[in-house]
Protein backbone atom coordinates (compact mmCIF):
# COMPACT_ATOMS: atom_id res chain seq x y z
CA UNK A 1 0.00 0.00 0.00
CA UNK A 2 1.00 3.06 -1.15
CA UNK A 3 1.42 6.81 1.07
CA UNK A 4 1.06 8.72 -1.94
CA UNK A 5 -1.87 9.73 -3.26
CA UNK A 6 -1.48 8.96 -6.52
CA UNK A 7 -0.15 4.90 -7.14
CA UNK A 8 -0.58 1.67 -9.09
CA UNK A 9 -1.77 -0.48 -7.14
CA UNK A 10 -1.08 -4.44 -7.21
CA UNK A 11 -3.69 -5.00 -9.76
CA UNK A 12 -1.76 -2.68 -12.28
CA UNK A 13 -4.41 0.15 -12.00
CA UNK A 14 -3.88 3.45 -11.04
CA UNK A 15 -5.61 4.74 -7.69
CA UNK A 16 -5.99 7.67 -6.61
CA UNK A 17 -6.97 9.25 -3.03
CA UNK A 18 -8.37 12.97 -3.57
CA UNK A 19 -8.48 13.10 0.06
CA UNK A 20 -4.88 13.14 0.64
CA UNK A 21 -3.80 15.50 -2.22
CA UNK A 22 -2.97 19.24 -1.35
CA UNK A 23 -5.09 21.48 -3.24
CA UNK A 24 -2.69 22.68 -6.75
CA UNK A 25 -0.18 20.19 -6.26
CA UNK A 26 0.60 18.15 -8.97
CA UNK A 27 1.41 14.27 -8.90
CA UNK A 28 3.40 13.30 -11.35
CA UNK A 29 2.54 9.55 -12.60
CA UNK A 30 4.78 7.01 -15.35
CA UNK A 31 1.70 4.14 -16.31
CA UNK A 32 2.19 1.79 -19.73
CA UNK A 33 4.50 4.26 -21.31
CA UNK A 34 3.01 7.83 -20.56
CA UNK A 35 3.25 10.33 -18.12
CA UNK A 36 0.44 11.35 -16.42
CA UNK A 37 0.23 14.90 -14.41
CA UNK A 38 -3.09 14.68 -11.84
CA UNK A 39 -4.24 17.92 -9.29
CA UNK A 40 -6.84 18.43 -7.19
CA UNK A 41 -7.83 22.26 -8.44
CA UNK A 42 -9.18 24.77 -5.45
CA UNK A 43 -12.56 24.26 -6.14
CA UNK A 44 -11.44 20.42 -4.87
CA UNK A 45 -12.30 19.33 -8.67
CA UNK A 46 -9.46 16.42 -10.01
CA UNK A 47 -7.87 16.97 -12.92
CA UNK A 48 -5.23 14.46 -15.31
CA UNK A 49 -3.16 15.31 -18.16
CA UNK A 50 -0.92 13.20 -20.37
CA UNK A 51 1.99 14.38 -21.40
CA UNK A 52 2.36 13.92 -24.81
CA UNK A 53 6.10 15.19 -25.45
CA UNK A 54 7.82 11.94 -26.70
CA UNK A 55 11.12 13.62 -25.88
CA UNK A 56 10.18 14.21 -22.45
CA UNK A 57 8.34 11.26 -21.76
CA UNK A 58 11.57 9.54 -22.21
CA UNK A 59 13.70 11.51 -20.13
CA UNK A 60 10.91 11.22 -17.45
CA UNK A 61 10.86 7.30 -17.94
CA UNK A 62 14.98 7.24 -17.64
CA UNK A 63 14.86 10.03 -14.45
CA UNK A 64 11.27 8.96 -12.58
CA UNK A 65 12.17 10.92 -9.48
CA UNK A 66 12.67 14.06 -11.38
CA UNK A 67 9.56 14.62 -13.65
CA UNK A 68 8.70 17.88 -12.21
CA UNK A 69 11.93 18.91 -12.66
CA UNK A 70 11.93 17.89 -16.32
CA UNK A 71 8.79 19.28 -16.81
CA UNK A 72 9.84 22.60 -15.22
CA UNK A 73 13.11 22.82 -17.43
CA UNK A 74 10.41 21.75 -20.94
CA UNK A 75 8.31 24.43 -19.66
CA UNK A 76 10.82 27.47 -20.28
Amino acid sequence: MSDSPVHIDEDNKIKIKPELMIIENLYPLIFENSVYLFFKDENELLNCYEVTDKELVEKAQKNPEKILQLLEEWNK
